[in-house]
């Protein structure tokens, strides 16, 4: 059994039903599985709030039978989600909070500071508001985050590509990953030529020393960029080397007082073959 994971988030923030199952959910129960990790599920939902107090009646009835709406729904997945668990034989506690928009960030980021990950299904939307809470705890839980993929739902890290850039996110995605990558048959080291000015920064090959002290079967590869697009040359990659997981810093850069994800991580999270585990 993998050690060093005992306790996971899932935050789910969309309507899922049996036509659109959570990745995340399914990923975050079989992780936890896998690990013996308790696991808390946040089927969470947004109130939506009036414009005015000058609406009409009509609309003022809209907006509350919608808010009742998305309640049950969550609840509704909250204790889906705790059938599912106990099927799996996972310790599980789920919760449906409906909070406004910025007071259920507060609460997720709250929480994933008491769990070693938090687990997410991927927005491949930029402006989705799946994106805002992944903006938020990536850059203010002081946890990594795990962004599942649609599809990607049963937990495998047999094989774990380690995207790697010298740069202080990197090397803390990789120590938070280590009880995963301890845990692997297979761990490479992969760095993009040409993608970014390494000069100061450690590459690769001085990373793998650090990690076989810890345990970890460990390679080391350089790769081009594919017509100079890092991220394609990642996805490549992970195809070819049939890896289970993606462990990289996240990138996160301020524009006009909003957070936006750089242009690598904002890449893989539109799309990637497989689950990204991302430190900030």
């Amino acid at each position: 059994m993998l050690d060093g994971i005992k306790s996971v988030l899932i935050a789910l923030t969309k309507e899922f039903g049996p036509e659109r199952p959570s990745s995340a959910l399914a990923y975050g129960l079989s992780l936890a599985q896998a690990t013996g990790a308790h696991a808390t599920v946040q089927a969470a939902s947004v109130r939506l709030a009036l414009p005015n107090a000058f609406v009409s009646r009509y609309v003022g009835a809209a907006v509350e039978a919608e808010n009742r709406r998305l309640d049950r729904l969550a609840h509704h997945v909250a204790e889906e989600a705790q059938k599912s668990a106990a099927m799996a034989g996972v310790i599980c506690s789920a919760e449906a909070p409906h909070l406004d928009f910025h007071e259920l960030l507060d609460a997720l980021t709250t929480q994933a500071r008491l769990q070693d990950l938090t687990i997410l299904d991927a927005e491949p939307e930029a402006l989705g508001m799946d994106r805002e809470l992944m903006h938020r705890l990536l850059t203010e839980s002081g946890r990594p985050v795990l962004v599942a993929p649609e599809k990607q739902t049963t937990f495998s890290a047999q094989r774990i590509m380690v995207a790697w850039d010298g740069s202080a996110r990197a090397a803390r995605a990789a120590n938070d990953a280590l009880p995963l990558l301890r845990a692997a048959e297979d761990v490479e080291v992969v760095a993009v030529v040409g993608e970014k000015e390494l000069r100061g920064s450690a590459d690769g090959s001085e990373l793998a020393p650090h990690l076989a002290r810890h345990g970890v079967n460990v390679s080391v590869y350089a790769i081009a960029a594919v017509d100079g697009d890092a991220a394609d040359a990642l996805r490549q990659k992970a195809i070819w080397g049939r890896n289970d997981l993606i462990v990289m810093g996240g990138y996160v850069h301020s524009r006009l007082r909003e957070l936006v994800f750089g242009g690598v991580t904002q890449s893989l999270l539109k799309s990637s073959p497989v689950p990204l585990f991302m430190s900030y």
